[in-house]
C-alpha cells in the first residue's frame, strides 16, 4: 500500500515514558521502540490524514506509552463510562427502581429525546418507561440489549437525570480531577454542530477506567463499584483474560472511532484507549472512510495490547 500522506501531516506527537504502577515484569517486556514504530506503520498505511490519540497502562501510575495523549478529541459512546459512574453513584441506593422524573424525560418536548422522529419517541418510550437505574444504565452501554436508538436514548435519559449536558459536566468533574478534560456538549445523536462535540483526551478516558479497573472510584462505595462494572460490556478471551469495554463511532465528519477498555488476568490489568478521528477530506467516500478509520482504530488497540507481554506474546 503506498503511503500517501506524510507522517507529519497525521500530526501525531509520541510520547514514551515508564510506568511505577506496573509489575516489573509486564514492563520489562514492553519493546517500545518496537511498538512505536508498529503504531507509526499503522497510522501511515491510513493514508489519510487523521488525528489520533493512544494511551495504554495499568490500573494506577501513569501510561508506559501514549501518543498525544491530551489532544481533545470527540467520544462518541465511549464517554457512556464517564455517565455510568454519575447515574449509579447519584442513585446507589436505589438502583432498582424507576428514577424520580423519568417520565417527564421521555416526553416530546424535552430537549433529551425531541430530536428523535416520532416513531422514534414511541420506541424510546417503549423501551424505557419505567426502567430501573440498573435497566438504564445497562442498556445505555450496550450490556443489556435494545435498538439503536434506545440505547442511545438512555445516555440522554441518563444526561437528563444528572443535570443536562452541563450538569452532568460538572459532575464529572467533581468525581475526580483526572476528568477535568471530559466534555458532555450535546445529547446523543443531536446535530453535532449546534453545541459541538461530546470530547476528552485520550488520558482523561484511561482514567475513568483505571479507576473501575483498580475498583476504587473516589466517593463510591466499593459494592456501587461492583455494581457499575457488572453493567460494563465484558468478555473473557482466550490468553488475554476478562476484557470490559466500551467503544464509540460516528459517521458524520469528523468521522470517529473510540476503543478503549481494559483487561484483567492471573493479578494483571492492563487499560488502554485508542481515539482517532478523520476529517471530511473529498478523498475517499464516506462508507469506505469510515470503515477504514474503524479498521485503523482496531488495529492499533490489538497492537497497544499484544506489546504489553499478553499469554500469548510471551
Amino acid at each position: 500500500m503506498m503511503f500517501r500522506k506524510s507522517l507529519a501531516a497525521l500530526a501525531v506527537v509520541f510520547v514514551l515514558a515508564s510506568t511505577p504502577g506496573l509489575a516489573g515484569d509486564r514492563t520489562a517486556q514492553l519493546d517500545r521502540e518496537s511498538l512505536d514504530r508498529n503504531v507509526r506503520k499503522i497510522l501511515a498505511e491510513h493514508e489519510e490524514p487523521i488525528r489520533a490519540g493512544l494511551w495504554i497502562g495499568g490500573p494506577t501510575g501513569d501510561a508506559f506509552y501514549t501518543s498525544d495523549p491530551r489532544a481533545n478529541l470527540p467520544t462518541a459512546s465511549a464517554i457512556k463510562t464517564a455517565f455510568l459512574i454519575e447515574l449509579f453513584a447519584r442513585h446507589a441506593s436505589a438502583l432498582d427502581d424507576s428514577p424520580p422524573g423519568l417520565e417527564a424525560i421521555l416526553k416530546d418536548d424535552h430537549p433529551a429525546v425531541a430530536h428523535f422522529t416520532p416513531a422514534q419517541r414511541t420506541e424510546i418510550r417503549e423501551g424505557l418507561s419505567g426502567a430501573s437505574v440498573r435497566r438504564i444504565g445497562g442498556v445505555m452501554m450496550g450490556s443489556l440489549p435494545a435498538s439503536n436508538i434506545v440505547y442511545n436514548a438512555a445516555a440522554n435519559v441518563t444526561t437528563a437525570l444528572l443535570g443536562g449536558p452541563e450538569g452532568l459536566t460538572r459532575a464529572i468533574h467533581d468525581r475526580d480531577p483526572a476528568f477535568a478534560p471530559i466534555m458532555v456538549r450535546r445529547y446523543m445523536l443531536a446535530d453535532r454542530r449546534a453545541k459541538g462535540d461530546n470530547e476528552a483526551t485520550p488520558a482523561a478516558l484511561a482514567a475513568v477506567l483505571q479507576r473501575l479497573a483498580a475498583k476504587k472510584v473516589p466517593g463510591l462505595d466499593a459494592s456501587t463499584v461492583e455494581q457499575v462494572r457488572l453493567s460494563v460490556l465484558s468478555k473473557d478471551e482466550p490468553n488475554l483474560g476478562r476484557h470490559f469495554w466500551k467503544d464509540g463511532d460516528l459517521a458524520s465528519a469528523p468521522a470517529t472511532r473510540v476503543e478503549c477498555g481494559w483487561y484483567e488476568s492471573g493479578g494483571r490489568t492492563i487499560v488502554y484507549t485508542v481515539m482517532v478521528a478523520q476529517p471530511a477530506t473529498g478523498g475517499r467516500a464516506g462508507e469506505k472512510a469510515h470503515s477504514q478509520l474503524a479498521e485503523t482504530a482496531k488495529r492499533l488497540a490489538e497492537t497497544l495490547v499484544h506489546a504489553t507481554g499478553t499469554e500469548e506474546t510471551r
